[in-house]
């Protein structure tokens, strides 16, 4: 239908109109606008800050509330546009492998978490770092000290009152088992001059600081005190969820559903959210995350209105969805993008000449058409480990990209002595293009003579498995290291890695990121990034496939829904009658 399908490109261009794509250098942060929504969401905080190049000046932001009932009154008063009540249920992809983001880097973890738990500080829509729980922030002139004044009269969902002990003892514990503990490097003390004052102080300076804080991938969130105080990686329990966001942790049943309800006490900073910031708005009693692997499940279940939303339908659903009146389709671009994974705990793929075989092998164009089923419109073939919006973007290695040279090939499998080793690639059926990459890419690398195997797990075991040595490639999506600063790849690829790099420690690689964080100018830290790219590809770190769009699918009678950065954002959507 003409009219459904205007309506379609029409939504698409209003909430993922690309801007213009700029970087403001400040004392604070690189701020970065690319790929934002169309315009500034009106009532939302915006950050201001003293020019001068990194480690001058100073930064501050302010924020203020929205008009909100008083603590502890119980009652729900109008804030925003939206209607109060009810209860939407979303089908996603996947439980939480945990539900500590300390300790973990999945989107899973991070859609669910975000919706109790808040952090000091946050990305706007245009990729400014804003004010969350700060209230503001200054940055000493040699860029050594950053003081964070915090919001007062922020209450915890147990009904205290969150203080700058709660951030010092949630800074302590994050940074005791943070998997990303290369991007906070920097910090060599904290402290709390008063209740509702933190200070960070640096041995060197750096612009990474606030985009450490603000990254929302293994984030440091804020707990209280007494919740959070000693308790080691993976000794989180269901009754220590208790934050200060829209709602609060109710129930989780990891394999049927996890469930949150209204925080009746909280103030929202405005009437529009802003990136992870701005005004969160809980306008329904309850919220049921349910996780569906089989994404046709997904969809069945929201054509017949036994969920309100559908995580990533298939693309070739598109065209059906967008003609059925009850259903709005979102095309979101630049989501994420998909890597095949080397596990270099293994001496089969911990040897260069075999990881260059995978690397000359792969026709990145068919993965790209199995990823996506055939659609070209939900993904682009570029080289960059950022997307062609980010200001990092750089063409450094693309004569190693996409070679799909079979007969180069095997030439370096022969170099690599290879001879009919089982090759074990891991995937899983909760996330669709995963299993179809790797499925593609097991038929590629067969085409040239390795005898592959497929493991089929689900989610959660497929990342365990990554630390075992008895596989060979994997995959996974990178979701925000091709939109943020690109500190964040540190955490998988920078002095030893986490989890999803496998064991890769190339001390070149360190050493290139390390000049990253300590780089005060925006073109050093752009040489740097380079530098990673060029070592990316030479190396063989790992497979950049395709940069891929996403789909989502959401009820009609649902309002207010606006997608941004891979979070579905339901906190402040509202049931239209």
């Amino acid at each position: 239908m003409t009219g459904d399908r205007q309506r379609a490109r029409m939504t698409r261009r209003r909430l993922l109109q690309l801007g213009s794509v700029g970087v403001v250098a400040s004392a604070a942060t690189t701020l970065l606008a690319a790929c934002g929504g169309e315009g500034t969401s009106e009532g939302a905080p915006t950050a201001e800050a003293t020019s001068g190049g990194a480690g001058a000046g100073s930064t501050t932001a302010t924020t203020e509330p929205a008009g909100t009932p008083e603590a502890g009154s119980g009652e729900t008063e109008q804030v925003g546009p939206g209607k109060y009540g009810g209860v939407f249920r979303a089908a996603v992809e996947s439980a939480p492998p945990t539900l500590d983001l300390a300790i973990t880097l999945a989107a899973a973890a991070r859609e669910a978490v975000l919706f109790w738990h808040e952090t000091l500080v946050a990305y706007a829509e245009n990729y400014e770092i804003i004010p969350v729980l700060a209230e503001r922030w200054e940055v000493s002139d040699d860029g050594l000290t950053y003081t964070f004044a915090l919001r007062k009269g922020v209450k915890f969902h147990n009904g205290k009152e969150m203080t700058s002990e709660d951030v010092l003892a949630s800074t302590e514990r994050f940074l005791a088992v943070t998997a990303r503990k290369s991007s906070f490097e920097m910090i060599e003390s904290y402290e709390a001059p008063d209740d509702y004052t933190v200070v960070f102080r640096l041995s060197y300076a750096t612009m990474t600081l606030l985009d450490a804080l603000a990254y929302p991938v293994g984030t440091l969130v804020i707990f209280p005190k007494e919740v959070i105080e000693g308790k080691e990686a993976g000794k989180l329990t269901d009754a220590d969820m208790i934050g200060t966001g829209p709602y609060k942790f109710a129930e989780w049943k990891p394999d049927q559903y996890l469930k949150v309800v209204r925080f009746e006490d909280y103030q929202p900073l405005g009437t529009e959210v802003d990136g992870l910031g701005g005004g969160k708005i809980p306008y329904f009693d309850e919220i049921y995350l349910y996780p569906v692997p089989e994404s046709a499940a997904r969809v069945a279940g929201l054509e017949t209105g036994e969920y309100d939303y559908a995580a990533a339908p298939p693309t070739t659903d598109y065209d059906r969805l967008d003609q059925n009146p009850d259903i709005t389709p979102y095309i979101i671009e630049d989501q994420r993008w998909v890597v095949i994974l080397f596990n270099f705990r293994n001496p089969l793929t911990s040897n260069l000449a075999f990881r260059r075989a995978v690397q000359a092998a792969l026709d990145i164009d068919a993965l790209g058409q199995a990823i996506t089923n055939g659609r070209k419109e939900f993904y682009r073939v570029q080289p960059s480990l950022w997307f062609s919006s980010s200001p990092w973007h750089t063409e450094v290695g693309a004569e190693l990209y996409n070679q799909k040279n079979p007969e180069k090939a095997k030439q370096f499998l022969q170099e690599a002595g290879y001879n009919g080793e089982e090759v074990v690639l891991l995937t899983n059926r909760n996330y669709d293009y995963m299993y179809k990459c790797i499925v593609t890419a097991a038929e590629q690398l067969k085409a040239i003579g390795m005898n592959t195997r497929v493991d089929i797990l689900d989610w959660p075991a497929q990342q365990a498995r990554w630390k075992e040595p008895d596989w060979h490639l994997s995959v996974t999506g990178y979701l925000s290291q091709g939109m943020f600063a690109p500190d964040a790849f540190a955490a998988f690829y920078g002095g030893g890695g986490a989890d999803a790099g496998a064991g890769y420690n190339n001390p070149d690689m360190t050493k290139a990121f390390q000049d990253a964080m300590q780089a005060t100018t925006l073109e050093d830290r752009k040489k740097a990034f380079e530098e990673v790219q060029r070592i990316w590809y030479e190396d063989v770190t790992g497979i950049k496939t395709v940069d891929t769009f996403g789909l989502a699918a959401i009820r009609s009678d649902i309002k207010g829904y606006k997608p941004w950065y891979n979070t579905s954002r339901f906190w402040s959507c509202w049931r239209e009658d």
